[in-house]
């Protein structure tokens, strides 16, 4: 009696010792995960203004991220299989340590981004030099925290996966957090003082968890694992299968990132939400109770595909639901890849294996979209490759696993066959809409037929029909496409009444047309046109001042070049190189040939690059720099507004276009202006009537800000020129704070006044 009384004790003690190393695991886990996703928009809101705020900072700091993770990945591989735990335990401790001499996270002193090219792999450099050590030395911890508790004598010991769902949910935390919490009451200095401390708090909470897998090592476990042969070993074509599972919804991630910033804004609000779904799948893929099977997923599966493309591709123009559309495809799609991953993984001693090659699957999805696609592509091709390809990971049929490799060497004859067809059609002057219907459609039944699910061959003919009909934009060749780091742009060429018209698109918005007569080429056309908001303020601003310094934040196609007259001096400022190169080219557009030949362009970011005109020099700054109707928004901070008043004469003025299919930009100028105390004047143009050239006028929307005198001065009584209200759901931008929400609803409730001029 006493014995069995002896025995329930002990096993009641084990049960209370075994929650607590749950818990000191499971806490270490979540505290390296929130401290993994917190510096990612912390410390990519940091470099936003160095590089104009494009969605490519972010994808790019993923790649970043992501490489690092893998880094992590392979080092914790390394030191599990070859060392002995409590050597492990040392050298880890040792390498936290180190991430300490480059705290409080700041960026590198020295670095100051390129004017042409090889932006990426410059942002890539800084990055690694601001935060790569203690970046590197947290990503180990998920796998290395989890083969550690492998190792122990916990009953749960042998399937330690359920921790990286509590790794992801400290992930996810941490990123819904972020926007809502620390960015709002926090300022970056105080959040990277913050972070601090966790990491250090964080060094001591590691080494209390491999103190306990010392102490709990399960007896008999060999210290070294090299030599481990139990269990079925992993095959070549599972760990491909594993690297595809993983590529497809980490680049998905970053196109539908791409689709949200070139839209609404680059703002990490925004970045955050696609990263926050994909790490809600895996903490859903990895959770013991699952609340969807894959089979059943699969059922519904060969219906997203369909829906992404048109939401992404055919509806792409009506902003929001066709981003919250997208967003919840890319979740079930990614959702579907980790739920086969989970159901894929090996057994425990090829843990840290298994993340590897998963964590380069990431890697390889965040480098095809960031810094090849760009290359290779000039459109965002490969959203739509990505998500015609993430149909392999539906399982072939009930209860079978796919092999990857063979589906790929059955299709590849017809892949081939199909393009011979659509290049034979082609060259033989069949319309390319039915040559690429056709030579889809062929490679599109071989592909379904080596998969095994005929059922996908209605979903991809849709999306082919959707392809050939409502989108001649892919079969119509432009007169130029290009694509940068900052984005993707276009000239087309159209008929009307007064001759050939170039069109230039950046991103889903036009921004400007031109006549290519000769008699009509100086005549500015949709934003810019006579009577509009542009040519509206200048002329007002003209009449008190007749020569004028001016610097111009946006060249776009150049047209406001014809508005310059003798006397005048304006400086040009433009980030993107590849906008330069298209609005100097007379084959594009001659704005600039023709009306300034001489004309001062400066290229880089304007935040720094307007910091080398003289102080108080400029008559008016005008502020047209948005890129896909996305405002960068670190040109619309009380940071940005102070370096605009520094190059501002006493009696200057601002002009901000403020126009914007989502987003009250107004408002948020508007608050700018009651925060350094200004006034501010609206108005909006959209009446064109009696206008000759009124097909190719542009609605807009502007803001002028300035002393209050000032703006009496130049605007008078004139009732085109408003008094402003704004949204209450708006405040102050920063740079440490730019709430896109409230600007997002005072839009949409239309929480901004227009009243009369006082």
């Amino acid at each position: 009696m006493l014995g069995t009384e002896s025995k329930a004790m002990a096993s009641n003690a084990r049960t209370g010792v075994s929650w607590g190393l749950i818990g000191v695991f499971t806490a270490s886990i979540f505290l390296s995960a929130t401290l993994l996703f917190s510096v990612q928009p912390m410390f990519a809101k940091l470099v936003l203004p160095l590089l104009g705020g494009s969605s490519s900072v972010w994808n790019t700091a993923m790649v970043f991220f992501q490489g690092m993770l893998l880094g992590g990945y392979i080092y914790a591989h390394i030191i599990s299989k070859y060392l002995r735990l409590q050597m492990q335990v040392i050298v880890h401790a040792f390498v936290i340590a180190a991430g300490l001499f480059f705290l409080p996270l700041a960026i590198a002193s020295g670095w100051t981004p390129p004017t042409e090219g090889a932006h990426a792999f410059w942002l890539l450099g800084l990055f690694a030099v601001s935060v790569g050590v203690p970046f590197f030395a947290i990503s180990a911890n998920a796998p290395l925290l989890q083969r550690w508790f492998s190792r122990t004598d916990d009953k749960d010991a042998d399937d330690p996966y359920f921790l990286y769902a509590a790794s992801n949910a400290g992930s996810l935390l941490s990123l819904c957090l972020y926007p809502v919490l620390f960015e709002p009451l926090l300022r970056l200095n105080e959040q990277t003082e913050l972070w601090s401390q966790g990491y250090l708090l964080l060094l001591l909470v590691i080494i209390l968890a491999g103190f306990a897998a010392v102490r709990r090592q399960k007896p008999g476990q060999p210290q070294v694992t090299a030599s481990e042969t139990s269990g079925q070993k992993v095959a070549t074509s599972q760990r491909l299968f594993w690297i595809f599972l993983a590529f497809i919804p980490s680049s998905l991630m970053l196109g539908v990132t791409s689709h949200m910033a070139n839209n609404i804004a680059s703002a990490p609000f925004l970045w955050i939400i696609p990263l926050s779904l994909y790490l809600l799948t895996f903490v859903v893929a990895f959770s013991k109770k699952r609340l969807v099977t894959t089979q059943q997923l699969a059922r519904l599966f060969p219906w997203v595909i369909a829906v992404a493309i048109f939401a992404g591709f055919v509806f792409k123009m009506v902003v929001i639901p066709s981003i919250v559309i997208s967003l919840i495809c890319y979740f079930l799609i990614a959702l579907m890849c980790h739920m086969r991953l989970v159901d894929e993984r090996p057994s425990a001693e090829y843990l840290t294996e298994f993340y590897i090659w998963m964590s380069l699957g990431g890697v390889l999805g965040g480098i095809f979209n960031a810094l090849i696609a760009p290359v290779i592509f000039s459109d965002v091709y490969e959203y739509l490759i990505v998500l015609a390809l993430s149909q392999l990971a539906v399982p072939a049929a009930d209860g079978q696993k796919s092999d990857l490799g063979k589906i790929v060497l059955k299709a590849l004859p017809f892949a081939v066959s199909g393009f011979i067809v659509f290049k034979l059609m082609t060259l033989m002057n069949i319309d390319v809409r039915a040559a690429a219907l056709l030579g889809g459609g062929v490679f599109v039944y071989g592909l379904n037929k080596a998969r095994g699910n005929m059922k996908l061959v209605l979903v991809d003919s849709a999306a082919l029909v959707v392809l050939a009909l409502f989108i001649p934009t892919y079969f119509k060749a432009p007169v130029l496409q290009d694509r940068s780091f900052f984005g993707i742009l276009q000239v087309k060429a159209q008929d009307s009444e007064f001759g050939k018209v170039h069109l230039f698109r950046h991103g889903d918005t036009v921004h400007n047309y031109q006549f290519q007569d000769q008699a009509l080429r100086k005549v500015p056309l949709a934003y810019y046109a006579k009577g509009n908001t542009f040519e509206s303020a200048l002329s007002a601003a003209r009449a008190r001042t007749p020569d004028m310094a001016i610097a111009m934040v946006g060249l776009g196609a150049g047209a406001m070049a014809c508005y310059e007259q003798p006397g005048d001096s304006w400086t040009y400022y433009e980030i993107d190189p590849a906008v330069v190169s298209m609005a100097t080219n007379p084959d594009y557009f001659s704005y600039i040939s023709e009306c300034a030949p001489n004309a001062n362009i400066v290229t880089g970011d304007a935040r720094m690059t307007i910091l080398a005109l003289p102080e108080k020099s400029q008559d008016m700054i005008m502020i047209d720099a948005f890129s896909s109707d996305a405002i960068p928004t670190h040109l619309v901070t009380r940071e940005a507004l102070a370096i605009y008043r520094s190059r501002l004469k006493d009696n200057g003025l601002i002009f901000f276009h403020t126009s914007n299919r989502v987003m009250d930009v107004s408002s948020v100028v508007a608050r700018l202006a009651e925060d350094a105390g200004l006034d501010v004047r609206y108005t909006a143009r959209s009446d064109f009537s009696g206008e000759p050239y009124k097909a190719y006028y542009s609605p807009s929307i502007a803001m002028v800000m300035g002393q209050a005198e000032d703006i009496d001065a130049v605007f008078g009584q004139d009732k085109n020129w408003m008094g402003f209200i704004p949204g209450k759901s708006v405040k102050t931008w920063s740079d440490d704070y730019s709430s896109v929400i409230g600007a997002l609803r005072s839009h949409a409730n239309k929480e901004f006044r227009v009243v009369p001029a006082r």
